[in-house]
């Protein structure tokens, strides 16, 4: 009995607004803690607002962001891999001045 198989059992499935389940999740949890951010009563008003409106579009840009055809949070691990591995930090021990 021939069996045709689809062509796109490769592709990452869709849930919403075009967004895959991990893309989804950025943006849930971008809006949860802006939502946490902005119930604490830790600033005044605008400067929480603006704190909220940073977070909401950092989550947006995650879960809808690309550059060059490549999602934004792609090029932020291969950005902090390549950090790592061409710079390290060092810490020196003060020169301790003898009499």
């Amino acid at each position: 009995m021939p069996a045709r198989v689809p062509l796109d059992v490769d592709l990452e499935d869709k849930l919403l607004y075009g967004l895959t389940p991990m893309r989804l999740a950025y943006i849930v949890v971008a809006l949860l803690a802006a939502f946490a951010l902005w119930s604490s009563h830790w600033s005044q008003t605008p400067i929480r607002a603006l704190a909220v409106v940073l977070i909401i579009t950092a989550g947006a840009l995650a879960a809808w962001g690309r550059w060059r055809g490549r999602p934004v949070d792609v090029w932020g691990v291969d950005l902090a891999i390549f950090v790592l591995a061409n710079y390290r930090v060092a810490r020196r021990r003060p020169r301790v001045a003898s009499h």
